[in-house]
């Protein structure tokens, strides 16, 4: 059965040109983020409780819309021990420790962050939470920091060429995806924003979206950039590729030949942000013949001014000028000849 649909998946996005994405129903999304969390999260992250260097962690399971009261005391006892020591300067798990407080209403501990998370000259453990850091500045009115933090990411790109993180190692589609939720957050950098979507498009297969081969962290980056961008018909091919390739019925996570858990916790950040954008049936519908502007209309959730997600209760972050970028991103992919 599930040969016969990715068949049947590959020959529907083959016309893509006359039919819309076939979208995921909301139940199978849902269902789907359930059991993740319960695989990855329930049977693995959550062991052993959450501190400052699990952030991320604790983050995506927040995100997800889990309860995470029981771990929140601890937590932030350690993150804000570390603080005061001088053990904790990262941004980015700054950023993470703030959205936690944030999504679950600490208000509190979400007042003691915004200090440190100005503190825009620190350096980041990793060019990714730069991502963390801008969305978190952003969600909280730190607009000037969220710059900083989108600025900072911009100086890793080339146009045409994407993100160099890794000294000499070029771009990915997971590093691409990052770097587009980065500008999204910030609402920065539309031009380079629709420049790393055509690139991004290159990796995609109809086994999923690759980098050393198809794979489902590849793949869930590339549907978390779509769904924070309101790309509803781009999500809803992602969507489809994650869930028709990697989905494991039997565990309940997301297969992966190096951390299934690793794999499956990007998966669960991924259909958090998604789900809104998710429909309640399946449906294939005939397209407008100008693809450029339906991904131009972000659906389904996303505003400049931080909606709520009915699921998660945490903003699709996406910059005003995500529809503009998303368009001609459609118009330089062409130019190049991606596929679609």
């Amino acid at each position: 059965m599930k040969r016969f649909f990715t068949a049947f998946l590959s020959f529907v996005l083959a016309l893509s040109c006359c039919f819309a994405a076939y979208a995921a129903p909301k139940s199978e999304v849902g269902a789907a983020l359930e059991s993740s969390v319960e695989f990855a999260f329930d049977g693995n992250y959550s062991k052993n409780g959450y501190n400052a260097g699990t952030s991320k962690y604790l983050y995506i399971l927040a995100l997800s819309g889990a309860d995470v009261s029981a771990f929140l005391q601890d937590y932030f006892s350690d993150v804000f021990a570390r603080l005061d020591s001088g053990g904790l300067t990262d941004p980015g798990t700054i950023g993470m420790a703030a959205e936690i407080a944030r999504i679950t209403g600490r208000k509190d501990e979400h007042a003691r962050l915004l200090a440190p998370l100005e503190n825009t000259s620190a350096a980041v453990s990793s060019p990714y939470n730069y991502y963390y850091a801008a969305a978190a500045a952003k969600n909280a009115g730190l607009d000037d920091a969220a710059r900083a933090y989108a600025e900072a990411m911009a100086q890793y790109y080339v146009p045409g060429e994407g993100t160099d993180f890794w000294n000499g190692y070029g771009t990915s589609p997971d590093d691409l995806a990052m770097f587009i939720l980065t500008e999204l957050a910030a609402g920065e950098r539309a031009e380079l924003v629709s420049d790393a979507f055509a690139l991004l498009e290159a990796y995609r297969t109809n086994e999923g979206y690759s980098n050393y081969g198809a794979n489902a962290d590849s793949t869930a980056l590339a549907l978390a950039a779509y769904s924070a961008a309101g790309s509803t018909q781009k999500a809803h091919d992602a969507c489809r590729l994650l869930l028709s390739n990697f989905y494991d019925e039997e565990t309940g996570g997301f297969a992966a030949d190096y951390d299934e858990y690793y794999a499956t916790a990007d998966a669960v950040f991924a259909l958090s942000l998604y789900l809104p954008l998710a429909e309640d049936e399946p449906q294939e519908e005939a397209s407008s013949e100008e693809p450029e502007k339906e991904e131009a209309s972000p659906s389904g959730g996303g505003s400049s001014g931080g909606e709520k997600s009915p699921k998660t209760g945490a903003p699709l972050v996406w910059a005003a000028a995500a529809a503009a970028a998303l368009s001609s991103a459609f118009i330089i992919s062409k130019r190049r000849g991606v596929s679609e």
